[in-house]
């Protein structure tokens, strides 16, 4: 697994595939177009995931959500200075639209990248990647799609969901 640590100046090393223990790590799940979504609703669902022990963000870094999500986290870190927020890139030549607001860029496929992904597939075992190492999920997903599917596989993994939407955890 490759990450770039500090974000800037594109060194890349290899890391422990087990660098932070799924308990402490939560996913962003959300559709693309969230165009409304309010940032304290954003805020209120990350307190309540650290009050959890979620020490650990999952960011994919694609659509307004997850643009809004990193945002809110990256204002955050002054009053919960312990929490930590990765992009998780599902291919190398990604577009990372600021790259300021995460403490890592991990891009898990680096040791399969000459066999494995096709650039439509690269996205859903990304996603898939994500929520195999979180234990909550935190979503806004209004209709179907890759979100939702996304979604249905953290449901079927068991983890515990709060939702923007329905504004609760489940």
């Amino acid at each position: 697994m490759c990450f770039w640590r500090g974000c800037s100046g594109g060194h890349a090393f290899l890391f422990s595939e087990n660098m932070e223990s799924r308990e402490i790590t939560a996913v962003f799940i959300g559709t693309h177009d969230c165009y409304f979504i309010r940032k304290e609703l954003i805020e209120h669902a990350i307190v309540c995931a650290i009050n959890m022990g979620i020490k650990v963000f999952l960011n994919g870094g694609q659509g307004h959500f997850d643009v809004t999500c990193a945002s809110v986290l990256h204002q955050m870190k002054n009053r919960y200075p312990s929490i930590r927020s990765y992009l998780v890139i599902p291919y190398h030549n990604f577009r990372i639209f600021n790259k300021g607001l995460f403490d890592e860029i991990i891009y898990p496929f680096e040791e399969q990248q000459d066999t494995y992904f096709f650039y439509k597939r690269a996205i859903p075992e990304r996603n898939k990647y994500m929520v195999e190492k979180s234990s909550v999920a935190i979503s806004y997903v209004h209709r179907s799609g890759g979100a939702s599917r996304t979604l249905d596989y953290a449901k079927k993994n068991n983890l515990k969901i709060i939702d923007l939407i329905e504004d609760g955890i489940n």
